[in-house]
Order: C-alpha cells, then sequence, then structure tokens
C-alpha cells in the first residue's frame, strides 16, 4: 500500500501548482496593462513592482520542483495576499482583498487554522496600514480606478468583509481540515497496521510456500506410499512410492475413487478382502484409524505384501489421509529367517558329528543333538546357557576351556586335534576337534564354533584296513584285469600294475589322489567332451547303482584311445557309499572282429532284402505280361479257324504290347540287380552330352507320340562331361520315361543343364501332374519304391527312380527333385564337368 502522507504531500503539491498557475493567470491582465503603461508612461513604480511580484510568481513556478512543499506553500500565500496589497495600494482595486482571502484559505487548508489566523492578522494589518498610506497621501496614487477607497465606510465596510470573511474562512477551513488530518491519521494509522499485515502475510505467504516444496520433496521421497482423498473417496494427491507400490501411474491413480475401485486385495491367507473392510473405505465411512493392516496385491507372477494404515482427515474438502508400506522384501525376510531356523535346527538335531556354539561369556547357545545325547541331555536345548563345568564331562573343561581361551585370544582356529574322552557309558573314545573363532565387524572374537567326531571307529578301521591293504594289494597286482578305485569325488585310492601297463603309466602315484574322470574317461572315442553327469562311473558313486559297458574308450598317457569293456562296482562301509572299484579288459581286438561281423550282416541284410524284392517283382509285375501272352495265344491257337483277321490283329497286338512290357521289366531288373550286387563298374569317360539326350528322344520318341508330348533339347553344343555313357542312357531313359508317364497329353519335356561350381546340372523337367512335397521327400529314400499310375493308367515296377539314384551315387554325385502338385516335376541331376573335349 502507498503511504497517506506521501499521497497527502502529493495532494498539497498539486494545488500548489494549481494556486500559482491560478494567481499568474488571474495576473496576467494586469501584467499587460501595467507593461503598456510603462512603455507609454515610463517606469512608473506600482507598476514596476506589480511586474516583478508576477516574475516572481513565475519564477516560483519554473522551480517549483526545486522547492520543499511548505515553503512553495508559505510563497504561493505570501504572494496573493502581497498581490492584493499592491492592487489596494496602487491601483484601488476593491477586489484586491480577495486575493488576499485566497492566500489566507490556502494555507489554511494546506497547514490548518494556526497558520490561517497568522496570516489573516498580517493581511489586517497591512491592509489598514495600506489604508493609512493612501488616506495620508504617503503616497499618491498616479492612477485611480475609482473612488471606492477614499470613503471611509468603504473601507471599513472592505475591512469588516475581510475579517468576517477570514473568520468563516477559518472557521471552517479549520473544522474541514481537521477532519480531514485525523481522517488521514487514522487511515495512516491502519494503512501502517495494513502495511504490517501484508509484510506479515507475504513472509507467511514465503514461509507457506518453502514449507509446501518441503513437504513436495518429502512427500515424494518418503519410502512409504502416501495417498490422499477427498471427502467422496476420489484420489487427489499420491506420491511416488504409491505409484511403484502399486505397479500404477499417477494418471491412472487420480482417476480411482475408493469406492469404486478395488485393487483386489487379500489376506495373509489368501482369501479376498471385501469391499468395504478396506482401510480406506472403512475410514471414509466410519471416521476411525486403521494402522498396520497386511494385505497382497496380486502383480504379475507374483504377490506384493503392502502395510495399509488411514486416518481421516478433518479438514473441510479432505476425506482420507493412506500410507503403504511395501512389506514384500519384509515377509521374504521372515520367511526366509523362518526356513532357515528350521534347517538349523534340523542340522543340530541330526548332524553326527559334536557341534557346540559359545559366546565371549563361556555360555553355550546352541549345540548338536548328538552332543546332547552324549552328555545324557534328552533335548539339545536343555544345554543352551550352560557351561563346560555344568557337562557330563567335567574332568574335560579345563582342557576345553584353555583351547576356547586360547581361540578367543589369538583369533587362530584349532584344527584337527585329537582327544580321548569318556562317553556315556565310561569307554575311552577318540575325537577329532576343529575350533573356529566368529568375530564381529571389529575382528573382535565374540564367539566358537566347536566341531568334534567320534574317530575311535575310524582309528580301529584304519589299522584292519591296513592289514587288508596288504593282502588285497597282492590279489591286485596278480590279476591281468586293469582295476582301480575311487572314493565319492572321483579320485584315485589305488590302481593295480595291469592298468597302469594298459594306460601307459609307471607308478601308482600318478594315480593316486587325482580325478580318474578327468584323467582317463574324459572323453568320447570321437574326441567329443563327456561331462562327469553322464558318466556311468560316477552314475555308480551317485545312484548306488552298478554299471557296465563296451561301447567307451579310456585315454592312454600318450594321448591315444583304448577301447574298454568296464564294469564299475559300488563300494559301501557300513550301508554308504563310500566309492567304486572299476575293473576293465582290452577289447581292440574283439572291437575289431565286432565291426567285421557288423560289416558281413549288413551285406546279407542288403542281399536277402535284394532276393524278397526281386522274387516280389517276379512273382508280381512279371506275371501279368505272361499271363495275357499265354491267355490270348492259347486263345488264337483254339480258334484259329474261326477268328477273322482284324480280331487276330489285336490279340496279336496285345501279345507284342505284352512281351515288350516283360522284357523292360527283365531288362530294368537285371540292370538294378546288376547295380545292388555291385557288380556294375564305372566307366568314365569324356563326351558330349547333347547326343545322348538326343539319341535318348529318339527311342524314347513312339512312346511320346502316343500322348502327343514334345521332347525339347535346350542343352548347348559342344558342352562335355565325364560319366559312363552307358549308365548315363540309363539314368535318361529312366527319367524321361517317368515324365512321359506323369505327363498329360499335348505336354512338353525339356531337358536343359546349367553350369554350376564346375559341374553340370541336368535337369528333366515336364508339365504334368507333379507330386506333392511328402510324396516328393520320399522319392529318393533307400528301399522306397512306391509307385503310381500314370496319366493313362501306365504301370510300372516302382524300380527306375531306384535304379537312377544308385547310378547316380556311383557317380559320387546328387539328384533331387522339384515338384508342386497340378503343375509339373523338374529332377535334377549333377555331373562333372570335362576338363578336355575329346
Amino acid at each position: 500500500m502507498k503511504d497517506l502522507t506521501t499521497e497527502t504531500n502529493s495532494a498539497r503539491d498539486k494545488l500548489f501548482n494549481i494556486s500559482i498557475l491560478s494567481l499568474i493567470i488571474l495576473a496576467v491582465p494586469a501584467f499587460a496593462l501595467s507593461i503598456i503603461q510603462i512603455i507609454e508612461n515610463g517606469p512608473i513604480l506600482n507598476f514596476v513592482l506589480f511586474c516583478v511580484a508576477v516574475l516572481f510568481a513565475i519564477i516560483i513556478f519554473i522551480f517549483r520542483n526545486k522547492l520543499s512543499i511548505k515553503l512553495k506553500s508559505h510563497l504561493i500565500a505570501s504572494l496573493f495576499i502581497i498581490a492584493g496589497f499592491i492592487g489596494n495600494l496602487f491601483f484601488a482595486f476593491s477586489g484586491g482583498h480577495y486575493l488576499c482571502l485566497i492566500g489566507i484559505a490556502i494555507i489554511t487548508v494546506l497547514y490548518g487554522k494556526r497558520l490561517g489566523i497568522i496570516y489573516s492578522i498580517i493581511t489586517l494589518l497591512g491592509y489598514i496600514l495600506n489604508q493609512y498610506i493612501v488616506l495620508n497621501n504617503i503616497i499618491v496614487r498616479e492612477i485611480d480606478f475609482n473612488t471606492f477607497n477614499k470613503d471611509i465606510l468603504s473601507w471599513v465596510y472592505g475591512l469588516f468583509t475581510i475579517v468576517i470573511t477570514s473568520i468563516i474562512l477559518i472557521g471552517s477551513i479549520s473544522y474541514i481540515n481537521k477532519a480531514f488530518i485525523n481522517l488521514v491519521k487514522k487511515l495512516d494509522k491502519n494503512n501502517n497496521q495494513l502495511n504490517t499485515l501484508n509484510s506479515a502475510y507475504k513472509e507467511v505467504f514465503v514461509k507457506v510456500e518453502e514449507s509446501e516444496r518441503k513437504y513436495k520433496t518429502i512427500f515424494n521421497t518418503l519410502n512409504e506410499g502416501v495417498i490422499l482423498t477427498d471427502q467422496d473417496g476420489n484420489i487427489i494427491d499420491c506420491n511416488s512410492a504409491s505409484q511403484d507400490i502399486l505397479g500404477a501411474s499417477k494418471e491412472d491413480l487420480l482417476s480411482v475413487n475408493l469406492h469404486s475401485k478395488n485393487f483386489s486385495f487379500i489376506y495373509p491367507n489368501l482369501s479376498p478382502v471385501p469391499d468395504d473392510e478396506c482401510p480406506g473405505i472403512k475410514t471414509l465411512e466410519k471416521g476411525i484409524s486403521i494402522s498396520n493392516f497386511e494385505v497382497g496385491l496380486q502383480q504379475e507372477n507374483q504377490i506384493k505384501w503392502i502395510g495399509l494404515s488411514s486416518e481421516p482427515l478433518k479438514v473441510e474438502g479432505y476425506g482420507v489421509f493412506l500410507t503403504l508400506e511395501d512389506l514384500t522384501r519384509e515377509k521374504e525376510q521372515e520367511q526366509e529367517y523362518l526356513l532357515f531356523n528350521r534347517y538349523f535346527e534340523t542340522f543340530l538335531e541330526h548332524i553326527t558329528d559334536y557341534v557346540l556354539f559359545k559366546n565371549e561369556y563361556g555360555k553355550i547357545i546352541f549345540c548338536s543333538q548328538s552332543l546332547a545325547t552324549l552328555t545324557g541331555y534328552s533335548n539339545w536345548k536343555d544345554i543352551i546357557g550352560k557351561s563346560y563345568e555344568d557337562l557330563t564331562f567335567k574332568d574335560k573343561a579345563k582342557e576345553y576351556q584353555e583351547e576356547d581361551d586360547n581361540v578367543f585370544q589369538t583369533g587362530v582356529q584349532l584344527k584337527g586335534k585329537v582327544n580321548l574322552f569318556y562317553d556315556a557309558d565310561g569307554e575311552i573314545r577318540h575325537e577329532q576337534t576343529n575350533k573356529i573363532p566368529l568375530f564381529d565387524d571389529d575382528r573382535k572374537v565374540i564367539g566358537i564354533i566347536s566341531i568334534s567326531r567320534d574317530i575311535t571307529d575310524l582309528l580301529k578301521e584304519k589299522e584292519i584296513i591296513r592289514e587288508k591293504e596288504a593282502k588285497i594289494n597282492l590279489i591286485l597286482n596278480s590279476t591281468a584285469e586293469g582295476i582301480y578305485g575311487i572314493d565319492n569325488n572321483g579320485n584315485c585310492t589305488f590302481a593295480n600294475q595291469s592298468c597302469l601297463d594298459m594306460l601307459g603309466y609307471a607308478k601308482e602315484e600318478e594315480f593316486l589322489g587325482k580325478n580318474m574322470h578327468n584323467l582317463i574317461h574324459h572323453s568320447y572315442a570321437n574326441g567329443s567332451p563327456m561331462s562327469s553327469h553322464d558318466c556311468n562311473i560316477n552314475y555308480t558313486i551317485n545312484h548306488g547303482e552298478g554299471m557296465t559297458s563296451d561301447k567307451e574308450v579310456f585315454w592312454r598317457k600318450d594321448g591315444s584311445c583304448l577301447p574298454v569293456e568296464y564294469f564299475s562296482y559300488i563300494q559301501m562301509h557300513d550301508g554308504i557309499i563310500v566309492g567304486s572299484v572299476v575293473t576293465f579288459l582290452d577289447i581292440s581286438e574283439r572291437k575289431k572282429r565286432e565291426k567285421q561281423i557288423i560289416s558281413f550282416t549288413k551285406k546279407l541284410q542288403k542281399l536277402n532284402s535284394d532276393k524278397d524284392k526281386f522274387i516280389g517283382i517276379l512273382a508280381h509285375d512279371l506275371k501279368n505280361p505272361f499271363t495275357s501272352i499265354i491267355g490270348f495265344s492259347q486263345y488264337i491257337l483254339d480258334n484259329l479257324e474261326e477268328i477273322d483277321k482284324e480280331t487276330l490283329k489285336e490279340f496279336t497286338g496285345i501279345i507284342n504290347d505284352s512281351s515288350e512290357k516283360g522284357y523292360k521289366l527283365m531288362e530294368e531288373i537285371l540292370v538294378w540287380l546288376r547295380v545292388r550286387s555291385g557288380m556294375m563298374d564305372v566307366d568314365k569317360k569324356e563326351f558330349e552330352l547333347k547326343p545322348v539326350v538326343l539319341h535318348t528322344f529318339k527311342n524314347l520318341k513312339t512312346h511320346a507320340q502316343i500322348k502327343n508330348i514334345t521332347l525339347s533339347c535346350s542343352i548347348p553344343d559342344n558342352l562335355y562331361i565325364e560319366a559312363d555313357i552307358n549308365i548315363l542312357k540309363t539314368i535318361l531313359r529312366n527319367l524321361v520315361s517317368n515324365s512321359i508317364k506323369f505327363s498329360n497329353k499335348n505336354g512338353v519335356i525339356e531337358v536343359g543343364s546349367e553350369e554350376k561350381d564346375n559341374k553340370i546340372q541336368i535337369t528333366i523337367s515336364d508339365n504334368g501332374v507333379g507330386m506333392d512335397q511328402e510324396f516328393a521327400n520320399q522319392l529318393f529314400i533307400s528301399d522306397s519304391n512306391e509307385t503310381k499310375e500314370g496319366t493313362q493308367g501306365e504301370k510300372g515296377t516302382g524300380l527306375g527312380i531306384s535304379i537312377v539314384k544308385e547310378l547316380i551315387q556311383k557317380h559320387e554325385e546328387l539328384i533331387w527333385v522339384e515338384s508342386e502338385l497340378g503343375k509339373g516335376s523338374n529332377f535334377i541331376f549333377t555331373m562333372p564337368k570335362a576338363e578336355s573335349k575329346n
């Protein structure tokens, strides 16, 4: 707010400016008249003084901003009064006293009645003095515009007018000014109070903004989720933690109403939480506070556990203040802790070693059930809080305590110390003890873990074993079989001399303590690595089941492999698997004989299969042509005299066709048998390809003409290949015949070629019926002789494609088919390109 004093001074300044400007304007006519008189009559004193007064007023107006308000107020009031005096004194203006009244009014308005009265007295005295000077002719007017001032009554009347008017002006203006000043003071006081309040408000507002920023910062950095709702249950604000916990964006949460949105919370027992039991709704409806309400929220493949608390907000427009704490990790840790305790207690209850945990005060805090049983307690928990002196082995307490004190002082573990002790029956036993220090963060020993094992029986067994080992070694080194033993970790415990000799080692020490799988059984015969998991010998140890194999190898020291037949037997001690013994034989010669037998067996199986196929073809496919020949020829012989010429010609044609089919079938069978029996040799020569194709077309022209099929050759001249020309003719004849068989009338069969990677790809393509992908995939599979009828019912043996495949394989080349049902087929095979043209 603006200061009212400043506003008042500004108003005074404006009043001063208006007053002095009015005075100057009022004086302009008289000033002009004075100038004229001075010009016409010379420098007359009264005119000169008047002009000086006017000029002085003008100077004050020009420099008004350089003067103080109070000085300017006195000057303007004085100028008005002086102007009135000069007017009355020199010009006898009867209205001069009104200028004096204006001066009195101005100073009274600006500074109150006190100055107004002073200025009124000065004006009255000046007016009396002025009249005295004129009446006594002390100053003679050179120009007298009227006779008003010559009459004493007129002066008295003027004086009375000034007095009365001054009293009225001073009284009324003083009353108004006083009221105005009191009002200004009150307003100024109120203004100061308002300014104070405004400053305080600004300070409070700044603090509120700062607090809001701090609140927002804290609000959004809290680990706990925070949600605010209005009185209708609409979420109006939420922090980042609540978004993370609920797995929703802020925009999604701000669109939620607690009454209409259920997050599908569940109780710890996995039953659903009813809507009216959810803390937010319950607090909103009943106005009660709820703390640490534990619920689960299903998110993807896991449940997020949340602790909900809700407080009613007793502020108009607000509803509920919800806090959410992610308890998932806490629940997991709780479960982990419970699971650890369960594991730990199970460990203590079932471990056979004597386990003891002591704190820095010498008190037992945990121990194994085996120790409790040894010391006469039924439950290990009964020993908690006791010391060595409280247990049955009191005679050993001092020795044990000295061991503990040394560990506490040095922080060094006690390893493998063997002690004598008495069990509950008074029998002397041997124990092997390890004592491990437990440190805090400052490396101060705060406890000891003592683990002791009764090794009495072990020592006895070692003695027995030493005696047996001498006998066993004598037996082991007398056998021709390789024998070695391994422990449960697969490390060698012994090896006989035969094992060393067969695997190329000189001393048993080269085996002892080493992992035998990694040393001699690490790979298969083909060199691929064998994992320990796949090792049958390790399987014996892990599963307690003996294994044998004659399909694996052991690896000698020089890196060569040795075919062996091995037997792996588990070794038990007191019902516990302690290792395995492996015996093995060198079966190199046996493997050679097995390979020969397998080879002979495969050849016999192939010959037997060929025999069965051959018999099947003879029994079925050859039967039909000969049946036709015998039937029709017998009919002709029996009815020769009665048969007409046309019928005879027809029957003779059938007999000829059947004979050709039988001959062709026999020819295919002979070729097939030669190929399958290995009697067909490949005589490769270099020759031009195109003439061979054209020769094949010539031999098959008659068959193609029956269906009006066009045979086309796109093979260029002077293209030479290296192959057996007779075998190639057989291949081409079979493939082109096959295309004719499965082509429709007016079809086209083309034989083309393409050079790729120094090979010639020969393609027999047709636009016949084609085949589906499944049939095409089975076409060249070995021993598959499936056949189908041609487009005019032509039958076949199914040997043609098989012969082609065998003949191409004898050239060590490839054949394949590309076909689409209803669009035709492309049979493609390769032959080597000839390096020279002979």
